[in-house]
């Protein structure tokens, strides 16, 4: 599959190494002789002709939400456009005249292939999905949701790497203050989040693992109750709930 990217910073760039792989990859780009070197990395075109759109069967966008108006009014016909952009409605392409979008809230660990990728659209290009789904289900798993979800979707696995890390640097940072060497603790708290989330993957709750872990007057017990009362349950909610009112403010 032809697949054009546009707008290659940070995302764009996970994106575009992980799709290099199965499919043929344009890079769009202002600065296209900025792109040399990922070009080269993934077998790309490098160019800052928008055209080559109409060539491509998937358009995706990656351009920062207050560029995508102006972006997506240049373009010329697309096949299909994937939209990236945090906060930006289904009826904001509408409005700008563009109706084949898919929005997407994809997250950095698509760089590894184990990306959380929710999606929607509106009904009348579930015809194209199939085409979506060939590209994107390679990179991690993608989970098509209500338009009204997506905000959630943005705070919890949009940012939710960067809040596991937050908490996974404190259990590092703490491991090393009691001797571990930091490589020893990198490993260990990363293979307990891979452990985690496997067995939350296979069904376990997070009450039962939880409740599996802890013992009566155990040392699991001890450290949960001072998160109970330095309130930590609470600011993490107060987290998410400030990324999403974050992400609503993007799409007025």
């Amino acid at each position: 599959m032809r697949i054009a990217i546009i707008g290659v910073g940070r995302l764009g760039t996970i994106i575009a190494k992980a799709l290099s792989e199965h499919h043929e990859v344009i890079l769009v780009d202002h600065h296209p002789e900025d792109l040399v070197t990922l070009a080269a990395d993934v077998g790309a075109k490098a160019t800052d002709d928008l055209s080559v759109v109409q060539f491509a069967e998937l358009t995706i966008i990656t351009v920062k939400p207050s560029q995508v108006e102006a972006l997506v009014k240049k373009l010329p016909e697309t096949r299909l456009v994937v939209s990236c952009a945090a906060g930006i409605p289904l009826k904001k392409f509408e409005s700008w005249g563009m109706k084949n979008v898919i929005r997407i809230m994809p997250n950095i660990c698509a760089e590894v292939d184990q990306a959380v990728i929710a999606y929607t659209m509106y009904p009348e290009i579930e015809r194209k999905e199939k085409v979506f789904l060939t590209a994107f289900t390679a990179i991690g798993m993608c989970i098509k949701v209500d338009e009204s979800h997506m905000d959630a979707i943005t705070s919890t696995s949009g940012a939710g790497p960067a809040f596991m890390a937050y908490f996974a640097q404190a259990m590092i940072e703490e491991a090393i203050a009691h001797g571990l060497t930091e490589e020893d603790a990198e490993l260990v708290v990363a293979q307990t989040l891979i452990g985690t989330g496997t067995l939350m993957k296979s069904g376990w709750s997070t009450k039962k693992i939880i409740d599996t872990v802890v013992s009566p007057g155990g040392i699991t017990e001890a450290g949960l109750k001072m998160l109970d009362e330095k309130g930590a349950n609470k600011a993490i909610h107060n987290a998410i709930k400030k990324a999403t009112e974050k992400a609503k403010e993007l799409g007025k």
